[in-house]
């Protein structure tokens, strides 16, 4: 690599994208697509830093920390703080584009379009159309089908997969090196291949507890409870929407190891069948259908 990523995997994105940048070759709308935590938003600030940078991405100089710290006047950045962005926040930061600018670029982040609602996207999508000069457009979501296709189709889609048990295993090792190696196996299969998460659990004990505590519930509601139990579950998950991420995350986890074990074709196919069905609850879940009916429905499915 020719540059300093700060990523764990990912190694064909990045030399594609490091290869626009040798051959100049830059886009002015980016759109990285991929699960949560497993780096699409750092390397999009990533790209910023070596657009914006005077000196190679040195990660030093002024221009490389105000980028970090999200106060650098020509790099506009919206994290994602779980709420809706808001059409004034769109107008105000397209305000700002049209500005003159000190830098070599003007460049918007935005993590998770998705969030966008009808009014903002369409804002948005008048500036893509005609963009201000030297103003590049660096979009994370979670699923292509969370964008609105009229924004997808302006944009360079790279996408971003989980990581290989064996990559980012190896990455965690030289990360955490007086770790036990059977901790890291754990954290694993938590983390479901999202190095972010990897990591995120490894430095905090108590997430990782929580995650672990949840996957063994997931074994019990799945093996052992009535229904009446896993309805009581679910009205405690729903208070917390991490959590109830976190649980679907896992669920889909446990029955896809679920089907690789079984032998017999009907179990199998039961498998099959209830992963379909968390992935449906998943999309109705995003839809902002209603969640206690989604949820009880798959508690009904397990």
């Amino acid at each position: 690599m020719l540059y300093n990523w700060n990523v764990i995997g990912h190694q064909k994105e990045l030399a594609s994208l490091e290869q626009d940048f040798a051959q100049n070759n830059i886009t002015h709308a980016y759109l990285f697509v991929g699960p949560e935590k497993v780096g699409k938003f750092r390397v999009a600030k990533s790209v910023a830093g070596i657009l914006q940078c005077p000196n190679n991405f040195c990660h030093k100089c002024l221009t490389c920390i105000q980028i970090e710290k999200k106060c650098h006047l020509d790099t506009i950045e919206l994290e994602d703080d779980g709420e809706s962005i808001k059409i004034d926040q769109i107008r105000e930061i397209i305000a700002r584009l049209n500005m003159t600018g000190q830098s070599r670029y003007k460049i918007l982040l935005i993590q998770d379009i998705g969030r966008l609602p009808e009014a903002a996207a369409n804002s948005i999508l008048k500036t893509l159309e005609e963009p201000p000069g030297k103003t590049v457009f660096l979009f994370t979501a979670g699923q292509l089908r969370d964008v609105k296709p009229t924004i997808a189709s302006r944009m360079r889609i790279v996408h971003f997969k989980k990581l290989p048990d064996d990559i980012l295993k190896s990455a965690l090792q030289k990360l955490f090196p007086n770790i036990a190696e059977d901790l890291i196996d754990q954290v694993l299969f938590l983390s479901l291949g999202r190095s972010g998460k990897a990591i995120q659990l490894l430095n905090s004990p108590e997430v990782f507890h929580e995650l672990l505590e949840l996957y063994h519930q997931i074994e019990f509601l799945s093996e052992k409870a009535s229904v009446a139990t896993r309805f009581m579950a679910m009205q405690d998950l729903l208070k917390d929407p991490q959590k109830t991420k976190n649980f679907l995350s896992l669920l889909v986890y446990y029955f896809r190891r679920k089907m690789f074990e079984q032998k017999t074709f009907e179990e199998k196919c039961a498998a099959i069948h209830t992963l379909k069905e968390i992935q449906h609850a998943i999309i109705l879940l995003a839809r902002n259908v209603n969640q206690r009916l989604v949820m009880e429905n798959l508690m009904l499915q397990l």
